[in-house]
């Protein structure tokens, strides 16, 4: 039976004031920035998770949603981003003091396995970030079973978090690809899965973020080897509000007669549900009109 991932954690959800601790380059163009809340009650997140960022400055109207990497006891959070436009530029260039809103937790989380050891976590660039953190929760959850992780990136200037994911997951359960090959196996991560056939038809779940085009090639490989296998995406949608007033970051999916907004029902889906396509308009029947 197709596993359905978490609700959101909605009591928790609150515009925080955050001081930026630490924004630290850690490859090209990627960034982990460190925040922390002004909140008594500290920062809760769980794994699948984001948060919407807000641009202190005229330029923009609309925050920017971000994944959330690792949260710490003492009110910090990280967040793993890569500069690609006008707000990210902005981002990088944020030093230690200034203060910025943070709407979040918001959205659902992904469902814990029920056989960790066997459990694929499938990342492609930035998207690493919640299966990092998911990789974090199971080892918290189960006496440090380590589930496998497969990365892949361009090459070896966009791991970012080589170190972290090596202290993660140790050696024998970080399996690292390149496109260039400059850094583990030499291909994509979808050739990679390919050379570990035995782990991926041992495998009872699988979880996947990263590109959309990424995720549903590894998807349907995933399915042709191991037909049983149960696989929730975590999706890269954009979104101008988080909340689900602007519709904005629609999906279409089987089982459901009207689009799926993707920050208020997921990010986390169940991928068997999902219509692998690039999100579209909604008719003018199905429109929501909202205030602005």
């Amino acid at each position: 039976m197709p596993f359905s991932s978490q609700q959101p954690h909605k009591k928790n959800l609150k515009d925080h004031t955050c001081q930026v601790m630490a924004n630290q380059n850690v490859g090209n163009q990627l960034y982990i920035l460190t925040l922390k809340t002004n909140d008594p009650d500290g920062f809760y997140c769980r794994a699948g998770q984001f948060v919407m960022i807000d641009m202190p400055t005229p330029v923009f109207y609309f925050r920017r949603p971000m994944s959330v990497l690792a949260v710490h006891d003492d009110g910090r959070f990280d967040v793993f981003y890569k500069v690609h436009g006008q707000g990210t530029q902005i981002m990088a260039q944020w030093q230690p003091g200034i203060e910025i809103q943070v709407l979040g937790p918001l959205g659902n989380t992904f469902t814990p396995p029920t056989e960790p050891e066997t459990a694929l976590l499938i990342g492609g660039g930035i998207g690493i970030a919640p299966l990092y953190m998911l990789g974090q929760e199971i080892k918290n959850r189960t006496e440090n079973r380590t589930p496998n992780c497969y990365y892949g990136v361009r090459s070896h200037q966009e791991v970012g978090l080589k170190d972290s994911l090596e202290a993660q997951f140790g050696s024998k359960c970080l399996h690292l690809s390149s496109d260039d090959g400059s850094v583990g196996f030499h291909g994509n991560v979808g050739d990679l899965l390919k050379q570990n056939r035995e782990r991926v038809q041992a495998a009872k779940e699988a979880y996947i973020c990263g590109p959309t085009v990424m995720m549903e090639a590894c998807f349907q490989l995933l399915r042709e080897m191991n037909p049983a296998i149960r696989v929730e995406v975590s999706l890269e949608e954009r979104m101008p509000c988080g909340t689900g007033a602007c519709t904005g970051c629609v999906v279409f999916r089987s089982d459901q007669p009207l689009p799926s907004k993707v920050c208020v029902e997921g990010p986390v889906f169940d991928a068997t549900t999902l219509i692998w396509r690039p999100s579209a308009p909604l008719s003018p029947e199905e429109n929501i009109v909202c205030s602005r």
